[in-house]
């Protein structure tokens, strides 16, 4: 039985089964419960309102409208403390920059390895923010944000 407190999580994701993959991963662990899951931004936002979750995590291309950054801001506005974590296919510096701009503490890609989100959320639960680029994955390029990031 897990005690209180672990952080309470909303997945927002297109993907069905990314959803539920992460669900079952993230609720196999002591730090985090997912306490719901949805596919859209609109009932994202309502869930968030309804749950008070502690963090979101969520795709950054969402369909039926407002994409994960835009929904970023929009719960940043609402909800100034609640953690908002970006899981995303695009390894792309633009949509990160985005995702650091609208206030995400981190940004994924779907490709990592599980550990490497449990890091990321550990760190962004810890006021730590973590934009890694694979493309940026090499000893010569220098920070991103405030990282080391070198340029070949």
């Amino acid at each position: 039985m897990h005690g209180d407190n672990r952080k309470r999580l909303i997945l927002i994701d297109d993907h069905t089964l990314v959803r539920q993959g992460l669900e079952r991963l993230l609720n196999g662990g002591d730090k985090f419960v997912v306490c719901e899951e949805t596919g859209d931004a609109a009932s994202g936002l309502e869930l968030v309102r309804e749950l008070r979750p502690d963090g979101v995590i969520m795709d950054v291309c969402l369909h039926y409208g407002t994409d994960g950054i835009d929904l970023t801001i929009k719960l940043l506005e609402e909800f100034p403390a609640i953690m908002v974590l970006i899981l995303s296919v695009h390894d792309d510096p633009r949509y990160m920059r985005r995702a650091w701009q609208a206030g995400a503490m981190g940004y994924v890609i779907k490709s990592a390895p599980f550990e490497t989100l449990q890091v990321a959320l550990c760190d962004a639960f810890n006021g730590k923010r973590s934009f890694k680029c694979a493309m940026y994955d090499n000893p010569t390029l220098s920070t991103y944000h405030g990282r080391r990031r070198r340029f070949s």
